[in-house]
């Protein structure tokens, strides 16, 4: 990494320094809270798993409650926490860009000898540590939770879990920098992308739930995020998943390249 560019990371995370605790807490505190009730509430959600739709269990990844992973998987790693950081990867990279354009600051370090694909890379980059300051933040939160309540969380399970979720969300930093080559207006680029998160988790969950339809989860990149609290985290979606990521980031800086900062 250059000097320039790890500068420019640098004030990056600097102007979004308090958004790590504002997150990261929000997230730890809450999955503490879940693996910290689970041995009070083991005995009863065994028993309800029981008269769940098998349609419904194979949609959200519940084949049994016997473990504190499982739980946590179910109500934490399975909806919660990807929608949240797939939409805090994309106000990360708006506000580093579409938001530096609408305050004037983009004018000042274009400028300057810096060039738009430089200021993509930095942006993209600053989200990617953010993401996992945050979801490291999260892990270990969660971990003293389960320390504090006897539950037995497996440091290593969950430390797969949370960094799954990180290929995830980086892959809607990626289509956060495309929207930012189409558009300048923090609202717009935050309220397309989010759009989309939500859209593909729901035609994930569509596919999941009706195996007739399965052939749509491919047009979704939930259908490759998995279970890694229980199974692992799968190496090929990992990386693949990544490279998407910076894939797509790549065409944002191209676009946002070619684009005209006045409009």
């Amino acid at each position: 990494m250059s000097a320039q560019l790890a500068a420019l990371v640098g004030a990056h995370l600097s102007d979004r320094r308090r958004s790590l605790l504002a997150w990261g807490i929000p997230l730890g505190l809450w999955s503490a809270f879940i693996v910290a009730i689970f041995p009070s509430v083991e005995g009863a959600l065994s028993k309800a798993i029981q008269s769940y739709p098998e349609a419904l269990k194979e949609a959200f990844g519940i084949s049994q409650l016997t473990s504190v992973e499982q739980y946590l998987q179910v109500e934490m790693l399975s909806l919660i926490v990807p929608l949240a950081m797939g939409y805090l990867a994309v106000r990360a990279i708006a506000s580093g860009l579409s938001g530096a354009a609408e305050s004037g600051r983009l004018d000042v370090l274009l400028s300057a000898p810096v060039s738009r694909v430089r200021l993509i890379a930095a942006g993209f980059a600053a989200t990617a540590i953010e993401l996992a300051i945050v979801l490291v933040l999260t892990v270990v939160l969660t971990c003293l939770g389960s320390l504090a309540a006897g539950a037995d969380l497996s440091f290593s399970s969950a430390l797969a879990g949370y960094a799954n979720v990180w290929p995830l969300a980086l892959m809607f930093a990626g289509f956060g920098a495309i929207a930012v080559g189409f558009s300048l207006r923090t609202s717009v680029v935050t309220g397309a992308v989010a759009g989309l998160l939500v859209t593909m988790y729901v035609i994930d969950l569509i596919g999941r739930l009706d195996p007739d339809l399965s052939g749509i989860r491919y047009f979704s990149v939930f259908r490759y995020y998995g279970n890694a609290i229980e199974d692992g985290i799968d190496p090929l979606a990992f990386v693949g998943v990544t490279l998407a990521a910076i894939a797509l980031a790549a065409l944002g800086a191209w676009l946002f390249e070619r684009r005209d900062l006045a409009g």
